[in-house]
């Protein structure tokens, strides 16, 4: 039951709404809780608590803009609520991330704008309620990701010292000695959250995410593995998960694994974007391109997104959507392998072998190891009768990708269609003996 903190006299029916919106608003019933709060406005609009359940409300139904200027009116009302301001920074901090940031307004707030002020309101709510860890814990992670991974360590030390029960403020503090480097002591805060909580998949998903960045790959998959099963709903987990999968080829259980995570978040492009790249290897460009639509509305400019969406053009056989999109790309940064990577496969299928090698060399340049363009210098090398540099090129393919032997693998680098099969397996079927392994004399 919440405090009414206003100043002044509060009416009974403005209060009796206030009481049956916060009663709403626990049954996770957004819109009758966000009726009861209007009324209540309506009846007494000073009364602060009134504004904090309208925008705790809004949030709910995901209008971050509406419930920012709620929150706002809520702690100038009462400025000693520090419920308000902890939840008006929570508002301030969600609308700083692309995915959520509203659109851009003349003389409007930006990302960091959004990202300070939730700073400060976290804050002024620590300096009201300086025993909350879960304050703390907030404050530390927005250091963190402000890139200020000392003051993130301070915070969380002092969430631990407060709470010392706490799983979560055990792993918080691990991520951020994580990010400091100290991996050791990272290691040691994920262990305590584990023997706290052993029922908490956050610190197996933290730890597993360590661990990858360790290399160490099957101590980071069991423990990604533990935190799907202990907590289903944590969507970072599977999509952490289908990372290492996608890095050992197992791209099914990837696959699978990131529908999961998008389903749980619609708001994790990184896993859209992860998601369409499968789905395009696969052929259904149709579901891909819809994904990419949805990233390119958050992040417009993000070349890997650009390029998968040109690859879907080429699938389908639209070559001049593929044409047109690529070379926009190359305008931009002409200097960027995404678009060049494109107009080589446009100039392969066209058979315009002298200018797929020029568009090879341009990627090549940028991203030696680029195994789909290896494999395609040297099917456009042999073409243009360049054997023994297309068997070097062939040969260089190979280190990039072991499997680029198969037909099935080199057709999917080169994106093959039924004119492009004969070419490659020709091309195969005569240098098979090139990546066999050379005798010693």
């Amino acid at each position: 039951m919440p405090v009414i903190t206003s100043a002044g006299q509060v009416s009974k029916e403005a209060h009796d709404l206030i009481l049956q919106g916060f009663d709403l608003l626990s049954q996770h019933d957004a819109v009758g809780s966000e009726k009861a709060f209007r009324q209540a406005i309506d009846v007494q609009p000073e009364v602060e608590a009134a504004h904090r359940g309208l925008g705790l409300a809004l949030r709910e139904q995901g209008r971050l803009p509406e419930a920012f200027r709620e929150l706002q009116t809520a702690t100038q009302l009462d400025p000693e609520d520090s419920d308000a301001h902890y939840s008006l920074g929570s508002v301030a901090w969600t609308l700083s991330m692309p995915a959520n940031a509203p659109p851009a307004k003349r003389g409007g707030m930006s990302s960091a704008d959004y990202q300070n002020l939730a700073g400060m309101e976290f804050s002024k709510a620590l300096a009201l309620s300086p025993k909350d860890p879960l304050l703390r814990m907030n404050l530390a992670v927005l250091y963190l990701e402000s890139n200020r991974p000392n003051d993130a360590v301070q915070q969380a030390q002092e969430a631990v010292r407060i709470a010392p029960d706490k799983a979560l403020a055990h792993v918080t503090l691990g991520r951020c000695y994580f990010a400091s480097g100290e991996e050791e002591k990272a290691a040691e805060e994920y262990e305590s959250a584990i023997k706290l909580d052993p029922q908490d998949g956050e610190a197996y998903f933290a730890l597993g995410q360590m661990r990858a960045f360790q290399h160490r790959t099957t101590a980071a998959e069991d423990a990604l593995r533990h935190a799907i099963q202990l907590s289903p709903q944590l969507g970072p987990a599977y999509a952490a998960l289908a990372q290492i999968l996608m890095e050992e080829d197992q791209n099914a259980e990837a696959r699978t694994l990131l529908e999961k995570a998008v389903t749980l978040n619609s708001q994790d492009w990184q896993s859209q974007y992860e998601l369409a790249v499968l789905l395009n290897q696969a052929g259904e460009t149709a579901r891909a391109t819809e994904l990419l639509d949805k990233v390119l509305k958050v992040n417009p400019d993000f070349p890997g997104a650009r390029e998968q969406l040109a690859t879907g053009y080429l699938r389908r056989g639209d070559t001049e959507a593929a044409t047109n999109l690529a070379g926009k790309m190359i305008a931009e940064d002409p200097q960027g392998p995404e678009g060049h990577r494109i107009m080589a496969l446009v100039f392969w299928k066209q058979r315009d072998y002298d200018s797929a090698l020029a568009e090879c060399a341009m990627v090549l340049n940028a991203d030696p190891s680029s195994s789909a363009m290896l494999a395609l210098q040297s099917i456009a090398l042999w073409q243009s009768g360049r054997k023994k540099e297309a068997q070097a090129a062939y040969r260089e393919a190979a280190k990039s990708d072991p499997k680029v032997g198969t037909a099935d693998d080199f057709c999917r680098l080169l994106l093959c269609d039924a004119h492009d099969i004969t070419i490659v397996s020709e091309f195969l079927r005569k240098n098979r003996w090139v990546l066999m392994p050379q005798m010693q004399p």
